[in-house]
Formats: structure tokens, sequence, C-alpha cells
């Protein structure tokens, strides 16, 4: 019974429920978030900007606020230094996925310094009985939940990643499934047995994935995320290139938020902890954005081999609200096919096209790789484009409209966009 418990944990009990309370109401006055748009819990130490596409991102520890209404945490355990760069490698991580497919990723931001606040703790050790920290610690939790339930909605299922900055000597990504340095050195068949699946925080992406990969080969195979990104100049363990931690390795195998927002503890959000090196990836605004836009692209490739998520379409094919004013790089007249492509693409222009128009192909950095002027005199629908001199990736398309005016000028008249991605 409540009476019986001492009086200091009848108190932290009352402020965990008070908090849950007002931020159950403060959360219920806003039923449907809209994708593009950002949201703040109270005091702005919670950011929430809402997504339209299957992807979950995180900063538990890159926050910078210290209010004084909010004592430095104070415990045998407890962390305090901050994760550099952490919420500024997020931040980016979105603007990547919208200027590179026009999508955006559901992204979660604890702003407040981590000697205030730890996200990726439970609420005891993460607020240490402060009612404020305690409000904004669940305010971060339901906010992800928030997300989960929109992916969940539109998709039925989706990926999670809890974005940090490791200071480990080896500097390489250290990508968390729950599975300790020791775990991983395990055979892949016994990581394949129930046992070590039931560890996993990609649990349900092991029985759903389409090509049907097992465990081990969705940890460090051809298709991990970790391969995916160590082909993209980014070393990270697990992967085919480094396949687990050496003895005496520092590594990080996940913690708190994988565990509790994965499909560790069931449901179809398959999640994991990234633990970023500094060099290179952390270390100057220029390193945040390459690896940022690199991490899209791995993340793309991921959802597409193993999820059926070609980002672009998952963009067009549903959007989380009805009143989102699109402001995507993607248009539903353009149609690309097939999509992977590999040695030729089609695109299928619209039939008051037959004037002409042009169309030009930028890499994932901008840069402008094809460019064709083409005048019909029979129109053909489908215009069919070269693809094989192009290396592998993610590519943006713009066609522009064009008709002849008087001395034999052009003048677009109508832009379309989408994305094609090319995988030889």
């Amino acid at each position: 019974m409540m009476s019986s418990l001492p009086r200091s944990t009848v108190k932290m009990l009352l402020n965990i429920l008070a908090a849950c309370i007002a931020t159950n109401i403060q959360a219920g006055a806003q039923t449907m978030f809209i994708p593009g748009q950002t949201y703040f819990g109270a005091n702005n130490y919670i950011e929430y900007t809402a997504g339209n596409v299957p992807i979950i991102i995180t900063a538990p520890h890159g926050g910078d606020m210290s209010p004084s209404e909010i004592p430095t945490r104070n415990c045998p355990q407890c962390v305090t230094t901050a994760d550099a760069a952490t919420q500024e490698l997020v931040r980016t991580m979105g603007g990547s996925f919208q200027r590179i497919f026009g999508c955006s990723p559901h992204i979660i931001i604890n702003r407040l310094h981590r000697r205030k606040l730890d996200a990726n703790r439970e609420i005891v050790e993460a607020a240490q009985g402060n009612p404020q920290a305690e409000r904004a610690w669940n305010e971060f939790h339901l906010f992800i939940d928030s997300a989960k339930q929109a992916v969940i909605r539109s998709f039925g299922r989706g990926l999670y990643l809890d974005m940090h900055g490791h200071g480990h000597s080896i500097q390489r990504l250290e990508l968390g499934y729950l599975l300790r340095d020791n775990e991983l050195n395990l055979p892949d068949d016994t990581l394949n047995t129930v046992r070590y699946v039931g560890f996993s925080s990609i649990r349900s992406l092991v029985g759903t994935n389409t090509q049907g990969m097992r465990h081990a080969q969705l940890l460090r195979g051809d298709g991990a995320l970790g391969t995916l990104l160590g082909q993209r100049g980014y070393p990270s363990v697990p992967s085919k290139q480094d396949p687990f931690p050496r003895i005496g390795d520092d590594y990080f195998d996940g913690g708190y938020n994988t565990a509790r927002h994965s499909s560790y503890r069931g449901g179809t959000i398959d999640g994991l902890q990234i633990e970023c090196n500094f060099v290179g990836v952390r270390d100057s605004p220029a390193a945040i954005r390459r690896f940022a836009d690199s991490l899209a692209v791995a993340v793309q490739e991921f959802l597409r081999l193993h999820y059926a998520f070609p980002l672009p379409n998952a963009c067009l094919a549903t959007s989380v609200v009805e009143n989102y004013t699109n402001t995507s790089s993607v248009d539903k007249e353009l149609t690309i096919f097939p999509q992977p492509s590999a040695n030729e693409i089609h695109l299928r222009i619209p039939p008051e096209w037959e004037t002409g128009f042009v169309v030009s192909v930028f890499d994932m950095l901008g840069n402008v790789v094809v460019h064709r002027v083409q005048e019909f005199s029979n129109f053909s629908q489908d215009y069919i484009l070269a693809t094989d001199a192009l290396p592998s990736g993610v590519y943006a398309v713009r066609l522009q409209q064009r008709f002849r005016q008087a001395g034999a000028q052009y003048i677009g008249s109508k832009t379309l966009r989408a994305m094609m991605i090319i995988a030889h």
C-alpha cells in the first residue's frame, strides 16, 4: 500500500504522476502532428519535428540548455558529459533527407544539457526527482511514442535511430543492437538462434525482411547498415568489413532508448543506437553535412533492401495528415520506373508536354551529371534515359517543359521533380 512506503518514495511517485498527467494533457491537445512542422514541450526543453516517412531519429545527449530551476544531476552512476554536436547532426540529417529525397524523418531532440537530464536513462536516474526534468523526460518519450504511432499508422513498420557521440580511440561508428561485444563475437549460426534474436533491437526485421536474411546477415552481411556505411567511407562495427569489436575494444551496444523504442520489446519499429566518432563525422559543419548525406543514402538503401520502402515512393504514397502542405521536391505527375534501375530508366512524360522538355539529373552533392534537351517530332509518352554510365546511388531528376516562342526562343513553363535510384 502507498502508506507503507517511505515519504521520499511517495513524493517521487507523486511527482512522476503529476508530470505524466501534465504531459498527457499537453500532448492530448495536439492529436495529430503536421509533417515538417516543429513542436516544443514545456519551456522548449524538448523539440519534435514531425515527419512523413518511416524513420525516427533522436538526440538525447546533445542539448546545451542549463536552467537554474533544474539542479545538476548527482549520483554515483550519473554521466553528465554531453555528446558534442549530436543536436546539430540530427538537424542536418533531417535536412539531408528533405534535400535528397524530399521526405522528412521524425526528429526528437532533448535540448537540456546532460547535467540536467539524461533522456537515455530510466526516469529516476535521468531526472533525479526534479519535477521539471521529469516532465521533460516524459515529453521526450511521448513525442517518440507519437512518432511511432504515426509511422505504424502510415507504413505498418519503421526504423528508429538513437544518435550519440563517443570519444573512443578507434575512429569508427559503433552500431548498438543491444548485443554485447562478446555476443557479436559469436558464430553466425549462434546469433541466428531464437535466444540471440530475442536479445536484438531488430528482432521484428529478422522475421519480416523482404530478402529473407537471417539475424547475423542483417547485423554484418552485405545488406547490413554498417556495411552500407562502410562502403560510403564510414567504418562501422558490426559490418561485413568489421564484424565485431575485438577483445579490449571500447564499444557501446545500445541503451535505454534502444531497448524501449525498438522491436526488442515487441512491435514493428526496429531500432539501433549509432555512436558516432568525432574525427570526420562531428568535427566540423562540413563533416557533419557529408556524414548526414551519406547516412541518409545508406538508410534509404537499407529500407529499400529490407522493408521495400524506397523513400521517394514512400513520400508520394502517404502523408501523416491530410492538411500537410507538401514542400517536397517530388511531384506525382512525373513517374520514373523501374526503381531501382541498372542501365536505363523510363520517364513517363505528361501528354501535354509534346512540345518538348529539358531533363537534368543531379547527384547527391548537387552536381549536374546529365543534361538533355528533347524536342518531339513524334511524341512518345515514355522517355528512356541511359543510366549505365552513372554510379549506383540516389539522384534527383528535374524536367522543365518548353514552349516555342517568337524568334525560335524557348521558355520553361512548368517544372517537375522526382528521385531515381540506380543499383548496378
